[in-house]
Parts: C-alpha cells; structure tokens; sequence
C-alpha cells in the first residue's frame, strides 16, 4: 500500500509539483483535433495540469495552444473572435497569433510599439492521431514530437472517445492496466465464447475464458512495463494458457490486449489534481476499424 506521502507525490500534478512537472516534458494531448477542425472557427477550453488554456485553429491552418487569459486584463479568450490568423480578445480587441505573438492593439495609439514588449504564453502544438498536442515543460529546449506507436501513419484509422472524469489519473490509470476487473465489471461486453483467440462482433468482444482470477507475469522495460494475464481457456484448459497481454507506457498510456480487427488504448491526461481527460482510443485498418460514432 501506497503511504500518505507517496500517494500525493504521484497523484499531484498541478505547479512546481515533481509529477507534474515530470508529465510536462512529454508531448501531451490537449483536445481532439475534431473539436478545433474549422479555420476560424470556435476557440475551445482546455484544462491540462492546473492550467487554463484556449485552442483554435487559425485562417491558415495552423492550431495554437495559448493561456486562455489575455495578457492584458486577463479577460478569457475562448470568448475571442478567431479571425485573420488571430484569436483576438473581445475586451479591447488584442490580438495573438498561434506562437502568442501579439500582433494588434487597437486600444493603443497607431505610433505605440508596444505589441513588440508583450508576448503571450503559448505552447509548441502537433497534430498527430486524432489528437492536438503540445509540449508544456520548460521552453527552452523542446525535444522533436515522435509520433506515439499506437498511430504509426498519417493514414491509420484513429476512432477516440474523450470523457472527462471526476478523479486523479492515477486512479484511472491502475483500472485500465487492471486485466482482472474486465472479467467482472465488463462481463457484458466480455463474452465468454468457444473461439481460438480474442475477437470483435459489431455488439461484443469475444474471450475463450470464463476464468475471473488471472495470474500475472510481469516484465518492467525502459518505457513502462508490459504484462501478461493468464486464464485457463474454455477449451484445452488442461494443457493450454489463455493470455492477455497490456502494455504500460510510462506515464499514463495504457495499450489494451487487442481483439482480432483493431487495437486498443487509452490516454489519462490530468486536467489537475482531481479531475482527468480520460480517452480511449481505438484504431487499425480502415475497413476493420470502428468508427468514433460507433
């Protein structure tokens, strides 16, 4: 068990905090790249590491990440008008690019030179997998974005449910690695079935167990660990292992034991010390995938 102590140094995030700041020095999902699809389009409220932030796409393309309170009266900018390659304040009509450069006042007189005094906080952003990321750990070395290996092409099909959740990542993260809670709390959508491995039908996932008790094999690598939970199989059970294997990907990627038509995963980014964007993402062949209605 966990003490006091340790459990807030892993559960914290917000600040100068050690897990936080150590999450900051990973690329990190802010948004969907679905929620800020349209040049010009909407700005949208994101919440990562106790921070506020606003997103938007701009006329060209381009998607910034940016502190949603403008530097001037700290008036939110997810009420901005995005326009001509800036989002721009409605309070006395500032405006910033996507690098947070802050390219008008229209409140100051036409001789002020004062946009070149006044930078905005922004964030380096990619987009990659269905996901815009940005890197929020100190700006003065950004380290190259590699793509994560769950979508390794531009063309792979990338479905991803996002739910905000009233809980720590941590207690997010040690159920979607847990392979023994999915025989009792996702029974009805495991079913038990005489099949060779784990497969999908367009209503259930398919498990040639009803073993509830697995035991576990684990092998820690550099990245996280990976483990190995085995059942004893419907069929065979008395020479054969059924074995579900899920990957950890330090710090808070789980990949999910695949079924036979896609693959499986989930990301828990923490909004702050007690709320999580928990997304669970699935993503393989275009023709086997599932779409992000379904």
């Amino acid at each position: 068990m966990l003490t006091h102590e340790e459990n807030e140094l892993l559960c914290r995030v917000e600040g100068d905090v050690p897990m936080g700041q150590l999450m900051r020095r990973r690329w990190t999902p802010v948004c969907l790249v679905e929620e800020v699809s349209e040049p010009d389009g909407a700005p949208v409220k994101a919440h990562v590491f106790g921070e506020d932030l606003v997103v938007f796409r701009d006329t060209d393309g381009n998607v910034g990440v940016m502190d949603e309170y403008c530097p001037h009266r700290r008036v939110s900018l997810v009420y901005g008008r995005n326009e001509d390659c800036g989002l721009r304040c409605l309070y006395h009509g500032w405006k910033m690019d996507v690098k947070g450069n802050v390219i008008e006042m229209v409140s100051e007189p036409s001789c002020s030179d004062m946009t070149k005094k006044v930078k905005h906080k922004a964030y380096e952003t990619k987009e990659w997998g269905g996901f815009v990321w940005a890197y929020m750990g100190p700006q003065d070395v950004i380290p190259d974005f590699v793509p994560p290996a769950w979508a390794p092409t531009e063309d792979t099909r990338v479905s991803i449910a996002k739910a905000i959740l009233p809980c720590n990542w941590a207690q997010i993260l040690e159920g979607a690695i847990d392979s023994a809670h999915s025989s009792s709390l996702h029974s009805s959508d495991f079913v038990p079935a005489r099949v060779g491995g784990a497969e999908a039908t367009s209503k259930n996932w398919l498990r040639p167990s009803t073993d509830k008790a697995p035991r576990l094999q684990v092998h820690r690598t550099e990245y996280g660990f990976r483990y190995a939970a085995l059942r004893r199989p419907i069929q065979n059970a008395a020479t054969h292992d059924y074995v579900r294997s899920t990957v950890f990907v330090a710090p808070a990627t789980a990949l999910i034991p695949p079924n036979n038509l896609y693959n499986v995963a989930n990301i828990n980014v923490p909004c702050d010390d007690t709320s999580t964007a928990f997304y669970f993402i699935a993503w393989g062949h275009p023709d086997k995938a599932p779409e992000t209605e379904t």
